[in-house]
């Protein structure tokens, strides 16, 4: 159950917190407007912190580096090349997954990272564009289709292998096959159609920087908008006594059929680290963490308790010292009782309900999901 320094095979990061866009749902962002989450702290990861955080040693036995972003976006990282160069240095085998809009840098950047990745198919960059021209930037906010294209042909020019994600929304969804065409024609080795999360009780109103709605976007059909998580009335997760509301989280779920298949423990055992170097053991805490919006305020409560005496940044201490101390046992031993409410909510299934992951990742073009 325990994540212990030898048996980590992956590492899931955000190499940076900078973003070029302006995404809809993305907790970057104060209740989908475009100004920036005030808990945010904006940094990348260098290329010396990356060496001091992972030693060769580490390197070497690491299958697989996902660079995912909760609040910004690894292209925004100018040491991108350099940190790839010094993971193949010491581990040429090993497989990498960058997500991006693709739409900062220019095709110069875009075409050293192609060559970069050419050696193998092992080593993958996933483009989100969601739409075409005259849609991919209605959620995409601002980023800019040409620009796109334009790293695309260029990385995929120098031999890069890449995935095209598309969500589907229903200003978009009427270009679904034209997409997975395109794709063909651009060179993607893959496309996913994927179904989006964010529709907590109706439409994602977009807003401006005085929080007025401008635009809504629609979800495909009204059977997927989500229903909204528990609430604390307006109160923020870091104004909330966690002593008052211990019992009511911590049951929560614990009447719930079914278990908890952890999403990092699917087949060896990966970690997930913040731009701030922050450790977490998965993806959903990461993505929880500086969570602006009221509507998971409250397993962000639970979250800030399980981890209130925690050191687990790599800044303080290195990442073998840091899970020496086994940090995340409140977490898996949460399991069988349900009580760590985003582990349910993330990795919970049941006969009426699959982990997040099952519901938002298809292949093949099918739409599959519940979201």
């Amino acid at each position: 159950m325990t994540w212990k320094y030898e048996d980590i095979d992956s590492v899931n990061i955000e190499i940076s917190s900078l973003c070029n866009a302006i995404c809809a749902w993305c907790p970057r962002y104060e209740d989908m407007s475009n100004v920036v989450n005030k808990q945010l702290t904006q940094t990348y990861v260098t290329v010396d912190q990356f060496k001091e955080w992972f030693p060769p040693d580490f390197v070497s036995r690491i299958k697989t580096w996902i660079y995912s972003g909760d609040y910004g976006d690894a292209g925004t990282n100018p040491d991108l090349p350099e940190i790839f160069r010094y993971t193949f240095k010491h581990n040429p085998e090993a497989s990498v997954q960058v997500n991006t809009n693709g739409g900062m840098r220019n095709p110069k950047f875009w075409a050293e990272m192609g060559e970069i990745f050419s050696e193998t198919e092992q080593r993958k960059v996933i483009f989100s564009i969601d739409g075409l021209e005259d849609t991919n930037h209605i959620y995409r906010r601002n980023v800019n289709w040409q620009k796109v294209m334009d790293n695309v042909d260029a990385y995929m020019g120098a031999g890069g292998t890449a995935i095209w994600d598309f969500l589907v929304f229903k200003h978009n969804e009427h270009q679904v096959r034209d997409a997975i065409l395109m794709s063909k024609e651009l060179g993607f080795s893959d496309i996913n159609i994927k179904l989006p999360k964010g529709f907590e009780g109706g439409n994602m109103k977009v807003k401006d920087k005085d929080f007025n709605i401008i635009y809504e976007i629609e979800p495909i059909d009204t059977s997927h908008f989500n229903l909204a998580y528990p609430k604390l009335n307006g109160l923020k997760a870091e104004d909330v006594d966690y002593e008052t509301v211990r019992d009511s989280i911590e049951n929560h779920f614990s009447k719930e059929e079914g278990k908890i298949s952890c999403f990092s423990k699917r087949s060896g055992v990966e970690i997930r680290i913040t731009a701030d170097g922050v450790v977490y053991p998965c993806v959903h805490f990461g993505h929880l963490s500086q969570y602006p919006r009221e509507n998971l305020q409250v397993p962000k409560t639970q979250m800030i308790d399980i981890f209130k005496d925690k050191e687990i940044n790599l800044h303080k201490k290195s990442l073998e010292e840091i899970l020496s101390t086994d940090p995340f046992k409140w977490v898996y031993d949460s399991w069988k009782k349900k009580t760590c409410m985003l582990c349910w909510l993330s990795c919970g299934h049941n006969d009426n309900k699959e982990t997040v992951m099952q519901e938002i990742f298809q292949r093949e073009g099918m739409i599959h999901g519940t979201s």
